[in-house]
């Protein structure tokens, strides 16, 4: 027992799972098992929160190089960087945790409306910072938001913050999900909205491992 349970906290943790169906869930999906033993915050330091920005898709790797080597020179501007970005991912998380109760019904009427509009006040500040760096720049049909590379330590943030603001004002706000066996968010795109786990492989493997362990408890007590 005490091999396995040495062998168990030394493994290296599991790479993040990307379930969450949208850029801002997914970030506010940046700690792995939140409330179990194999708890794991994929942006926990500031390289982290850099490598995951990458495999994300809102950093290129030679940007990444560039903010790492900063970091480096600018350790107090690094950390200053990571504290937002941990804080962000607090206001959003609280922000669409609200918003699936009340697609729920767990949370409803005057109450959980002023609980979101609450929200929106705390990521003001994100979005005003956002959209002050950001540039118009024309896509195939239209316009879209880009930012300069720049050595702004929290630049990654600022797509993140643009995209929750999006999703907030979309009718997609209804399709968002809290994961019946987990914390994590999600956006439900089936198409009779019946989405329950953050993905099948995970939590859902578990609750059917869990209902089966209880039909066979169930027929040895018969």
């Amino acid at each position: 027992m005490m091999e396995t349970m040495s062998q168990s906290t030394t493994s290296a943790p599991r790479q993040l799972p990307i379930v969450g169906g949208h850029l801002a869930l997914d970030f506010a999906n940046t700690v792995d098992d939140p409330y179990g033993a194999a708890r794991c915050d994929h942006a926990g330091r500031f390289p982290e929160l850099v490598t995951w920005s990458v495999r994300i898709g809102i950093l290129q790797p030679d940007e990444a190089t560039t903010l790492l080597a900063s970091a480096t020179d600018h350790p107090r501007a690094s950390s200053a960087a990571l504290k937002k970005a941990h804080a962000l991912r607090s206001v959003l998380i609280e922000t669409f945790s609200t918003a699936a109760m009340i697609n729920s019904g767990e949370a409803a009427g005057v109450a959980a409306g002023a609980a979101l509009e609450a929200r929106w006040h705390d990521l003001r500040s994100y979005v005003t910072e956002a959209m002050a760096h950001s540039e118009l720049v024309p896509d195939e049909h239209a316009y879209q938001l880009n930012w300069p590379m720049i050595t702004r330590l929290d630049a990654m943030l600022w797509p993140i913050t643009v995209a929750a603001v999006q999703l907030l004002t979309s009718p997609q706000l209804a399709r968002v999900k809290k994961c019946a066996g987990c914390p994590w968010l999600f956006l439900d795109q089936s198409k009779n909205f019946s989405r329950r786990w953050c993905a099948m492989s995970d939590c859902g493997t578990h609750e059917k491992i869990v209902r089966y362990v209880a039909r066979r408890a169930a027929r040895k007590r018969a």
